[in-house]
């Protein structure tokens, strides 16, 4: 690893995250214009691809591969009688991956984003203003932090924002939200890329100590970037609890990196699908004409495998479809919570918030005939059918709406401490009732005639 090389690319990616969090910046580009449709126009693209794709590519051998495929069909007459600049980019983007697969490259007409890469820019305030206001609307990418029955943590992420005070601030608020469930559960099954550097501040709420992570090898400076997490005190409880990542064959990029890193520090179970497999790290370079390309410039490598999951994906330890893994993940928490306690009380309550979520993961619909033959007064209880639902009341208690669970039972809508049961007559009818609470009482209550 060179010293010097890695100074100056470090430089440079503090100045993009740091000064105007837009890409990186390119001297050698031509600025760019609009599309003329013209060989020459057409001859200068694929030139200025080229020599980005060779520069830059982290494949130093498939770099050269895909050059020569594009120079050759350009040169052969290709592209000519393509005037739709958008087609053209699709098929350069095409016929590139058709030598090499990587999910991450690809080519697009962005006359705005060229511009903004070669420093084109009038008021450079007012843009990082606009794209914070942009990563704020997405909250960052986190975009559901939630306490599910059974005291279990869930973590919906979409994208990984650059790391900067507002992202840092949003991900310790929601992380430190979830900090005293049993488990946390990760949902990565839309997750897709975004900065390395907040996967490793992530990842480092979820390590006591200091821990070598990974790495990102750079071709272009031949030089290693590592990446250390953890040993931050205030995160104990979280660098405790248990961990489960959801995946889907959708999951990608830095979604897949965080849950690779996880997994392989024995901190996460993967449950869900095999990911996409896209473990490059990428930038945009700009072309000619208002063209740019997203090109993977460096590789990430796991310290414990030496590998990453790169066309291969992340391979879960629980596999199933990704619309079953939430509830594969909170019944294996449960599983596990009950397998490591003999409270009696503490028991009841995890197959009382079982029951719940199966409910809700598998919810019944309510017998109709129900409306006609529950309502009635039941001792201090009073249960009437109104506007197709039924409601249950107590006296001088709130009113609460009834929903199906299984067998004979019906939870209240809003409030998981009491469900509803209700018994029959050797006649088949409906004549009393029973609350059961979420501490063990029991309160029955027979029909008024």
């Amino acid at each position: 690893m060179k010293e010097t090389n890695l100074s100056r690319y470090t430089l440079k990616l503090a100045w993009l995250i740091a000064a105007v969090q837009l890409f990186s910046l390119s001297i050698h580009a031509q600025a760019p214009t609009t599309f003329s449709y013209h060989v020459k126009s057409i001859r200068l693209l694929v030139d200025s691809l080229t020599r980005q794709i060779n520069k830059y590519y982290i494949l130093k051998d498939e770099a050269v591969k895909m050059s020569a495929f594009i120079q050759k069909k350009c040169m052969a007459g290709g592209y000519d009688k393509i005037n739709d600049p958008h087609i053209l980019a699709g098929t350069l983007t095409d016929d590139v991956l058709s030598v090499h697969r990587d999910g991450h490259f690809h080519v697009e007409y962005n006359p705005q984003m060229a511009n903004e890469l070669l420093g084109n820019i009038d008021d450079v305030p007012k843009l990082v203003s606009e794209r914070l206001k942009q990563e704020r609307l997405k909250n960052f990418g986190f975009k559901n932090a939630d306490i599910l029955n059974g005291d279990i943590g869930y973590l919906e992420i979409s994208s990984f924002s650059r790391l900067n005070d507002y992202s840092k601030a949003t991900a310790d608020a929601a992380l430190n939200f979830l900090s005293n469930t049993r488990a946390l559960i990760i949902d990565l099954r839309y997750g897709v890329g975004g900065s390395p550097e907040m996967v490793n501040h992530l990842i480092g709420h979820f390590l006591k100590n200091k821990t070598h992570v990974s790495d990102i090898y750079i071709r272009s400076e031949n030089s290693t970037l590592p990446y250390y997490a953890g040993g931050n005190a205030a995160d104990s409880l979280l660098s405790k609890i248990p961990i489960y990542i959801l995946t889907s064959y959708k999951t990608f990029s830095a979604a897949e990196g965080l849950s690779y890193e996880l997994k392989n520090l024995k901190r996460a179970v993967i449950v869900g699908e095999n990911t996409r497999g896209g473990a490059h790290t990428v930038t945009y370079r700009p072309l000619s004409s208002g063209f740019v390309a997203d090109i993977p410039f460096g590789r990430a490598i796991d310290p414990v495998t030496k590998n990453n999951w790169e066309q291969v994906g992340v391979k879960p330890d629980m596999a199933c479809n990704a619309d079953q893994a939430l509830e594969v993940a909170e019944m294996k928490i449960f599983d596990n919570a009950l397998a490591a306690t003999k409270d009696t009380s503490e028991i009841k309550q995890l197959n009382w918030q079982r029951d719940l979520l199966q409910s809700i993961n598998h919810p019944q619909a309510l017998d109709t005939t129900l409306l006609r033959s529950l309502p009635g007064r039941f001792g201090a209880y009073t249960i009437t059918a109104e506007n197709g639902k039924l409601y249950y009341q107590k006296s001088g208690k709130a009113k609460f709406q009834l929903e199906a669970m299984r067998d004979n039972f019906l939870k209240a809508k809003g409030n998981d401490t009491f469900r509803v049961a209700y018994f029959r007559n050797s006649n088949s009818l409906i004549n009393h009732i029973g609350t059961f609470y979420d501490d063990g009482r029991i309160e029955y209550a027979s029909r008024k005639q």
